[in-house]
């Protein structure tokens, strides 16, 4: 069955490129034609200074708008996962984190920045980001505070947004499938006026019955269902409906042909999202309400050779969760500041200088199932972060070396506030950081080239972690005073070939990080003093870890030997880590103290993206896309509850997975597009958080019409 399907795909892709052949014109004549499958010339928004993708020394990754028309995706998360060489970790209700390079996973997003348009997300959670004005995404591994500040140690992923600058133009769809899913969207955007430009869109999406979980293993069968329980294997995941609304928009103003200013607003409403507790229901069956609202603006401008920008934003993310045994608890996440910056080219050398402030606030409420107000599980708080920052890239030996340097110097204040029923009183302390960052790339060859690049990096601690004392229901929580912001010292190189005329890109790299003053909860004093005679939640810093790996992209479209009259690409994308170890310092029962290694949890071994796609350039394309994750050792919470079945084993280590995903849409009469995709074509029972399956095979008809 596999093998005839694959052999299907790859018959239906050569034969519909052999009589549309004769139907296109010189693909290498008519740029717009061919423009999207060369990422070479690419300008990426995330490197500050607006480089081309080939001209930047550290590994980035573009999906691409074609690329996400045809990946089956609800939400950015099933994006990257499918897409990126990423790990994600998704939950059903709404919910994803992201992992790079070694870095665990985490729904507080500590070790990536995410960016819209160059502006922070305002979220920890990708789910709830809207995919239908997206333009494209750029990925940037490796340490970015020297960009961008606190948590920028794993990576950078930025979002970009339409810009519709031309003849009002728009698109309409509307798709239905398995588990009653439906999804409408709209989008208009273009030229209101020679003065005046604009992009409206709006989003629905419903999923009006539970899912399904796969019925199959592809590897590892046995392995598989002593983790996953055998009594998963095709059944619903109870409480797993939602319904979500993403709109956005943006009004363009151009004052003269120098400057412009443009205006964002964008809002996320999702009520009533159920959340199963697992497939076991083991914190209960319970939904939650979540909400984000953003406004953002960009003043753009030229004098001379300076291109300067002021972009102040403003963000509110609300969550709460209605949990009948524990009672509600209520979320709100304000994040908001500005950037200014100043970037401007003399020759081959590009510089941006800037300054930012961010300013992330936090505020938890909680009642009981009575409800009345009870201990909120943590105090408000406030991290506030200023920035300094520059960034060089420059050209030298013809153009054969670019060089690449940045360096910020950041301010960060944490302010706790006062809260009675906590106990706590207002207390504050802060942390002065400096970063840099160096990459190189010289072309050995044309086409060949080899590229390295060195950086630090930092997180700094939340508020309470550092100052807080106070008692919720939890128990007495005592902030560490002496605690130190997590750091890292990332090292890579590697070797690529990029030939758009032969159809090849390949790019191999290996990294290496030290992860310093790893931050952990500890349960009882540091020094073995309990506090008012009991035992208490602190914080401290941990030896740090090790991470190293190897990442390898690579690609072959056969379309090149026809000078592009159509695609046919061949793809892969993988990582795997060689080592992600925790170094602990313990102490003796003599006193001293050793350092203990410990595998870190949460971090996939093997982590692939591979496939075949297949554009005729001329209204047809089609995908096959296949998910390979990995071995991973994670915490076995579930095995205190009864709920959960026979496996009571401190840590699990993950089973490995594979699951495929299939697309296909034709355009006719240039306006009208029908599409069929299948995600999870063989019916994969896979988890990428133990208890929380997700959905099995699933099918979707979409049809568009671009007007």
């Amino acid at each position: 069955m596999k093998r005839t399907f694959l052999t299907a795909f790859a018959l239906l892709s050569l034969f519909n490129a052999v009589v549309k052949a004769d139907e296109v014109p010189n693909s290498t004549d008519d740029k717009t034609v061919v423009k999207h499958l060369n990422l070479e010339e690419v300008e990426i928004n995330a490197s500050r200074v607006n480089t081309k993708m080939k001209d930047l020394p550290q590994k980035v990754e573009v999906i691409t708008k074609r690329t996400i028309e045809a990946t089956p995706a609800k939400d950015m998360g099933e994006l990257l996962k499918k897409t990126a060489g990423v790990d994600i970790i998704q939950y059903p209700g709404i919910s994803s984190a992201v992992s790079m390079r070694g870095f665990a996973p985490s729904t507080s997003n500590k070790y990536n920045v995410i960016l819209i348009d160059g502006r922070p997300a305002g979220t920890t959670n990708i789910a709830t980001i809207d995919m239908s004005n997206v333009e494209r995404v750029e990925i940037l591994k490796g340490p970015f505070s020297a960009q961008y500040g606190s948590s920028a140690m794993a990576g950078v992923i930025n979002i970009v947004t339409k810009e519709s600058t031309k003849d009002i133009a728009g698109n309409a769809s509307v798709s239905y499938g398995s588990f009653e899913n439906l999804t409408g969207n709209v989008s208009v955007g273009g030229a209101l006026s020679e003065s005046m430009d604009f992009d409206v869109s709006y989003n629905h999406q419903k999923q009006g019955k539970d899912y399904k979980i796969g019925k199959k293993n592809f590897f590892g069968k046995s392995d598989a269902k002593e983790i996953l329980d055998p009594a998963s294997y095709g059944e619903r995941m109870e409480h797993s409906q939602f319904e979500r609304h993403n709109a956005s928009a943006r009004l363009g103003f151009i004052l003269n042909e120098n400057w412009k200013i443009n205006v964002h607003q964008s809002v996320f409403v999702a009520n009533g999202i159920e959340t199963p507790g697992s497939f076991w229901q083991v914190y209960g069956k319970n939904s939650k309400d979540m909400n984000k609202y953003t406004t953002s603006a960009d003043v753009l401008g030229k004098i001379d050779i300076h291109n300067l920008s002021l972009s102040p934003f403003h963000s509110k993310e609300e969550s709460t969760l209605f949990n009948s045994r524990y009672g509600d608890t209520e979320n709100i996440h304000k994040n908001y500041g500005f950037i200014l910056q100043d970037a401007f080219k003399l020759g081959d050398h590009s510089f941006a200088f800037g300054i930012d402030s961010k300013t992330d606030e936090f505020e938890s409420n909680k009642w009981t199932t009575e409800g009345d107000v009870t201990k909120p599980s943590a105090p408000a708080y406030r991290n506030i972060c200023t920035g300094v920052f520059g960034q060089i890239n420059t050209k030298a030996l013809d153009g054969k070396l670019n060089i690449a340097m940045g360096a910020r110097y950041d301010l960060i204040d944490l302010k706790l506030d006062a809260n009675k029923l906590l106990g706590n009183e207002a207390s504050s302390d802060e942390y002065r950081v400096f970063t840099q960052n160096i990459g190189v790339k010289y072309e050995i060859l044309q086409g060949l080239s080899a590229h390295s690049s060195w950086g630090n990096a930092f997180y700094a601690p939340d508020a309470f972690q550092k100052a807080g004392l106070y008692t919720s229901a939890y128990g007495t929580t005592r902030g560490n005073a002496d605690l130190k912001e997590e750091s890292s010292n990332t090292f890579d190189v590697g070797l690529e070939y990029k030939n758009f005329e032969k159809g090849i890109i390949f790019d191999f790299t290996y990294f290496k990080t030290h992860h310093k003053d790893m931050i952990v909860r500890y349960t009882e004093d540091p020094d073995g003093t309990p506090y008012n005679g009991d035992e208490y939640t602190t914080y401290k810093n941990i030896k740090g870890a090790d991470m190293n790996g190897v990442e390898i992209e690579a690609s072959y479209d056969f379309g090149a030997v026809a000078d592009y009259n159509y695609s046919l690409k061949l793809y892969a994308n993988y990582t795997h880590i060689i080592d992600a170890t925790v170094i602990e310092s313990k102490k003796q029962e003599d006193g001293s103290y050793k350092n203990i290694d410990n595998q870190m949890r949460y971090v996939r071994d093997n982590n692939a993206n591979f496939g075949l796609e297949f554009d005729n350039l001329n209204g047809f394309s089609t995908r096959l896309n296949a998910r390979y994750i990995g071995h991973r050792y994670e915490d076995n919470w579930f095995r205190f509850y009864d709920n959960r079945p026979d496996v009571k084993d401190e840590i699990l280590r993950h089973p490995v997975s594979m699951i495929f995903d299939y697309s296909a849409s034709y355009s006719f009469n240039e306006n009208y597009t029908i599409g069929l995709s299948i995600s999870n074509l063989l019916d994969e029972n896979y988890t990428e958080k133990d208890g929380y399956n997700m959905p099995g095979r699933a099918f979707m008809a979409k049809f568009s019409y671009q007007f």
